[in-house]
């Protein structure tokens, strides 16, 4: 729930994309199931949870000390049909980025 995670807000356009806000993952959580509940409606309009990189997260991402929010846990595995994963075996050879992301929102 403390992990920080980038929302893409929806229903904005900046230079033909959504802006971003960081928000707690249980903060977006709870946003979520407000909107579900409010017939998919939120003063704060339809947010996404948009390129976390969950296997890299930090508990607060301008205090680089913190670390990984999720170090005693593996959250990524490769799915079998995509077991050739050369774009990260490079990304974790040079511990510069990944191309591990999670996406989630509500429908519409």
């Amino acid at each position: 729930g403390e992990a920080v995670v980038p929302v893409a807000k929806c229903d904005v356009r900046e230079y033909n994309s959504n802006p971003k806000e960081q928000l707690p993952f249980k903060e977006y959580v709870e946003y979520w199931r407000e909107y579900i509940g409010n017939g998919y409606r939120s003063s704060r309009g339809c947010l996404y949870l948009k390129d976390w990189h969950l296997s890299r997260s930090g508990l607060v991402p301008e205090i680089p000390a913190l670390g990984i929010a999720f170090p005693e846990q593996d959250v990524y595995s490769t799915p079998v049909y995509f077991s050739s994963d050369w774009l990260n075996e490079y990304w974790d050879a040079v511990a510069v980025d990944d191309f591990r992301f999670v996406y989630m929102g509500p429908k519409g």
